[in-house]
């Protein structure tokens, strides 16, 4: 059997019909058709060079969002860390805040609570 031939089981089951030539319809069919011999290798090449660089640049992109989302990281890092809090120019020890105030309501408190 050739490629592409089809047979059937029982073939009395099939159905043929004659169909008439139309030879002005072949003829503009015939005349209107064209045949194009495409450099298909050079249309594959082409569109695996497209995939790769779209690749490239969905790789530039992800790379780009990885360093600002690392920045935005290092960002909230900072904003969430003491080091801007305990600068030794703002510390005051307790004795200078003690001489500041006035110490008797705290001394007063003392002797309420006992």
């Amino acid at each position: 059997m050739a490629d592409g031939q089809v047979s059937f089981h029982r073939p009395e089951n099939v159905k043929r019909t004659h169909v008439e030539k139309n030879n002005s319809l072949v003829n503009q069919i015939n005349k209107s058709k064209v045949e194009q011999h495409p450099d298909l290798y050079q249309i594959q090449q082409d569109r695996l060079r497209e995939i790769q660089m779209e690749k490239k640049d969905y790789n530039k992109m992800m790379e780009k969002e990885k360093v600002l989302e690392g920045l935005k990281r290092k960002q909230e890092k900072e904003a969430k860390s003491y080091d801007r809090i305990m600068n030794s120019d703002q510390m005051v020890s307790n004795t200078e805040i003690q001489a500041s105030v006035d110490s008797s309501a705290a001394e007063a408190y003392e002797d309420d609570f006992f």
